[in-house]
């Protein structure tokens, strides 16, 4: 079974049981490298599970696209990757709201949407990913990324 889907429904079943997840900046790391994980899986199960059903995203396409739209993209491999790491820079919570921000380094694939704007190259992105604690859970309500432009050539 994946290992995706089995730690979303573990999730789940914490939250049935009237148990929760801790709402500290551990379990939003972690629900931030679980939404990593799923798109660099292609994993649209996975990410059909965490995402709020308010979720939009401000993408690197210059396009603002909500969540069907998103995990249509990720089905028909409009959104995909050959490489995807990120680094985390800063996290914050305020009430039920965390917000991720940071860098990532992503090889879309040819065919992709990014890869067909921007080519199969290693891209250099600034992100920021928003989740709402609901339910004994972080869910996965926004983001933004954009591709940051190659620094000029020296003279």
């Amino acid at each position: 079974m994946n290992p995706m889907l089995v730690a979303f429904a573990s999730l789940a079943l914490c939250a049935a049981a009237g148990t929760s997840l801790a709402q500290d900046e551990a379990s939003l790391r972690a629900a931030d490298e679980a939404q990593r994980r799923a798109v660099a899986g292609n994993d649209v199960a996975a990410m059909r599970a965490m995402m709020h059903a308010n979720y939009v995203v401000n993408a690197p396409s210059s396009r603002v696209i909500p969540r069907e739209a998103l995990l249509s993209l990720m089905a028909s491999g409009g959104i995909a990757s050959e490489r995807f790491e990120r680094t985390i820079e800063r996290v914050a919570i305020t009430g039920n709201v965390g917000v991720v921000m940071g860098r990532e380094t992503v090889t879309p694939t040819a065919t992709s949407e990014s890869g067909q704007l921007f080519g199969s190259r290693a891209l250099q992105r600034r992100y920021t990913n928003v989740f709402v604690f609901e339910g004994g859970a972080w869910r996965y309500l926004a983001r933004h990324a954009n591709v940051v432009p190659p620094a000029p050539a020296a003279r």
